[in-house]
């Protein structure tokens, strides 16, 4: 009896090392590749999931750029802010004037950046998947790809449409590749344009009923000495930011309103 006990314990104290190891083996991957998603660590590198892993780094270099600088990779009007160039979602240069919405479809307009960003480089990096297969053996004919931007409520999905096909020990063939990050940028970026709106309507907006109506959302008016207002929209659980900028019925300096 003891003896069977003996062995019992042995047992569990050797998967409990087990355990441990493989641990210890996860967070060294994590640490090592940079790499928080456990998803991508354990999915099979398939010829397909090799193309939807590439595609997802430049849309993510896209969508950490722009949160910080209005919704554009290159901001045109901006006020700087903390070092980094803010996007005016509403403007005026005049005094006792209210703003003017300069993208009033944001949400497109965001697509289209992220597009135009992300397109060459996932370009790029399928043609670097596509070589790479060859190497191993596969046949790979696919035409140019297509690749659409979306923006959807808690996620953004990436469409890649193209003729693939990819030939080894069996075929496979599509007419489009689908992938799709979690995100919250939707949300913000639909908040952002209602705030604009808000100012370009009556001047200012008042950030405590947004947090009411979005209560996972955070929303911070810092307001400049030029008129100048930078709204920092942060997710409280991510505590992933968007910001903006908007300067509307700015009063001169010295102004009383008597």
């Amino acid at each position: 009896m003891k003896k069977k006990l003996k062995n019992t314990n042995k047992k569990g104290q050797l998967t409990l090392f087990i355990i441990l190891a493989l641990a210890i083996a996860i967070i060294l991957i994590l640490l090592f590749t940079g790499k928080t998603n456990l998803t991508a660590i354990f999915t099979p590198t398939t010829p397909v999931n090799q193309i939807r892993n590439c595609v997802q780094e430049p849309v993510q270099e896209a969508i950490d750029i722009l949160r910080l600088q209005g919704g554009s990779i290159d901001p045109s009007l901006y006020y700087i802010y903390q070092g980094s160039k803010i996007e005016y979602l509403c403007y005026t240069e005049e005094y006792y004037k209210n703003c003017i919405m300069q993208k009033p479809l944001l949400k497109q307009a965001v697509e289209q950046q992220i597009q135009s960003y992300a397109n060459p480089r996932i370009k790029n990096c399928i043609s670097s998947v596509k070589a790479n297969l060859e190497r191993k053996g596969y046949q790979v004919t696919m035409s140019s790809p297509q690749i659409s931007i979306s923006l959807l409520p808690g996620d953004i999905l990436i469409d890649i449409i193209s003729d693939i096909k990819i030939v080894k020990a069996e075929t496979e063939s599509y007419k489009s590749i689908k992938t799709d990050i979690s995100s919250n940028l939707y949300e913000q970026i639909m908040l952002a344009s209602s705030i604009s709106n808000w100012e370009a309507r009556y001047g200012s907006a008042e950030t405590m009923s947004y947090m009411i109506y979005y209560p996972s959302l955070k929303v911070e008016k810092k307001e400049q000495g030029d008129g100048t207002t930078v709204y920092i929209i942060t997710d409280r659980d991510s505590e992933d930011k968007f910001m903006f900028a908007s300067r509307s019925l700015v009063l001169p300096a010295g102004f009383t309103g008597q």
